[in-house]
C-alpha cells in the first residue's frame, strides 16, 4: 500500500466538517414543496406501524449510553442504542455497492446522472439544506438499494489503493439521505414519513457496514444523524413522544463517535515530526516514545477502518524513521501482514514493500515544518 498524492488526512477533516449537525432539533422550515405519491396502505405502511410499536416498547426500558464514563474509551465507535429499533437494514440479497458504484465520480459510468442530480436541487430548509425534489426519478430509483442487506465495496467493485483508495459517491449519498428525510418531514402521512427517515438511517447503516474506509463511516453517520432526526421531527408531529425519545437518545450518540474517529486519527499525526529542508527533502523527527505510544494503540484497534490509517502512517515511519524504528514498525506489520483479514494483510503488506515519494508526502503533508 504505498502514500499517493491523494490527501487523505484533508479529506477525513473536510469530511468531519462536512457532516455538522444539521441545525437545532425543532423549528425548522421547509421551504419546498415536497411532492408525495399517494398514501397507500402498502406492506411498507404496516412494517412502519411495526416499527413504532418496536420503539414505543423499547423507549419503556430505554438505558442511556454512558459515552462520558472512562470505560467508553475502550467501546467500538458504533451505536450502542440498537439501531434495529428505529431502522432495520433490509432483507435484499444484492449487493448495494453494485448500484452506488455506478456513480462513482469522474469513473462511474453513470457519473452524469449524478451530477445532473446535483443541478436539481433545491433549497429544503435550514435542517436538510440542498436536497432533490421528493417526486426525482433518481431519488425513486435509489429506494430498492437501500433495502438490500449488504453493502461491499472493497475490493471487488473498488481497488484498495493505500492514501489513494477510491471511494464511492458519497456527495451523491448524502444528498439522497437529506432528500428522504426532507420528504418524510413534509409527508402529511406519519408512517410514510417514518419511510423515508429508515431509507436514510439504512443508507448510513449500509456505509457503516464495510469498515474499510474512515472517510466512508463519517459520511454513514451522517447519513443517520439526518434520518434519525428526521425520526425526531417526525415524531414530534405526530405527538409519539416515546418515539421522539427513542431518537434523542440515539442523537446523543453520534457526537461521541465523531470524536472518538477525530481523535483515534490524530494519534497517526506526523505533521509535527516532518520537517522539509529548503531543498524540498522531508526528514522525519519522531521520538521513540510516541512511536511506541503509537503502536500501543493501533494495537487496541478492533475496528479495521482505523488501520488505515496506521498503514499509511508507518509506511512513511518503516522508510524515514531511524533504522530501528523502521524495525520496531516493520515487525508490527509483518504481524499484520498474516492476517486472516485480506483487506488488513493486504494494507500491512502494502506499507511493508512501498518507498513514499518526496512528491507524494508533499501532497499527503501539505504543511509540514520548514527550516
Amino acid at each position: 500500500m504505498s502514500v499517493e498524492p491523494n490527501p487523505a488526512r484533508t479529506l477525513v477533516t473536510a469530511a468531519v466538517t462536512i457532516v455538522i449537525v444539521l441545525g437545532g432539533l425543532l423549528g425548522a422550515r421547509t421551504l419546498v414543496h415536497w411532492k408525495h405519491r399517494a398514501a397507500e396502505a402498502t406492506e411498507t405502511t404496516e412494517a412502519t406501524a411495526t416499527l413504532t410499536e418496536t420503539a414505543r416498547g423499547a423507549a419503556q426500558a430505554l438505558k442511556l449510553p454512558q459515552w462520558s464514563y472512562p470505560r467508553s474509551a475502550t467501546w467500538p465507535v458504533e451505536f450502542q442504542t440498537n439501531l434495529d429499533l428505529l431502522a432495520p437494514l433490509g432483507d435484499g440479497s444484492d449487493n448495494a455497492a453494485s448500484w452506488f458504484v455506478l456513480f462513482e465520480r469522474e469513473r462511474g459510468p453513470r457519473a452524469a446522472d449524478a451530477e445532473a442530480a446535483d443541478s436539481r436541487r433545491v433549497e429544503a430548509g435550514e435542517d436538510f439544506g440542498w436536497a432533490l425534489e421528493g417526486d426525482d426519478e433518481l431519488l425513486l430509483e435509489a429506494e430498492a438499494w437501500v433495502d438490500q442487506a449488504i453493502m461491499s465495496f472493497y475490493p471487488a467493485m473498488l481497488p484498495l489503493e493505500g492514501a489513494n483508495t477510491r471511494v464511492p459517491n458519497l456527495r451523491f449519498m448524502m444528498t439522497l439521505a437529506r432528500s428522504w428525510a426532507a420528504r418524510g418531514v413534509a409527508s402529511h402521512d406519519p408512517l410514510e414519513g417514518l419511510e423515508d427517515c429508515r431509507r436514510a438511517i439504512r443508507l448510513g447503516r449500509l456505509l457503516r457496514q464495510e469498515d474499510v474506509t474512515i472517510i466512508n463511516d463519517i459520511v454513514g453517520l451522517h447519513c443517520i444523524d439526518v434520518g434519525v432526526r428526521c425520526v425526531y421531527r417526525v415524531a414530534r408531529q405526530d405527538d409519539d413522544l416515546e418515539l421522539a425519545l427513542l431518537a434523542s437518545v440515539v442523537i446523543g450518540e453520534i457526537a461521541p463517535q465523531r470524536s472518538l474517529t477525530a481523535k483515534k486519527t490524530s494519534a497517526f499525526d506526523l505533521s509535527p515530526f516532518l520537517f522539509r529542508e529548503s531543498s524540498g527533502r522531508f526528514t522525519l523527527e519522531l521520538p521513540d516514545a510516541k512511536l511506541d505510544e503509537m503502536i500501543e494503540t493501533a494495537r487496541s484497534f478492533s475496528q479495521r477502518r482505523f488501520l488505515g490509517e496506521v498503514f499509511l502512517t508507518f509506511g512513511v515511519v518503516h522508510s524515514y524513521g531511524t533504522v530501528a524504528q523502521g524495525e520496531k514498525v516493520g515487525s508490527y506489520l509483518e504481524e499484520l501482514a498474516e492476517s486472516e483479514d485480506p483487506i488488513i494483510a493486504g494494507g500491512a503488506r502494502g506499507s511493508l514493500e512501498s518507498t513514499p515519494s518526496e512528491e507524494n508526502l508533499g501532497m499527503y503533508y501539505p504543511h509540514p515544518m520548514e527550516r
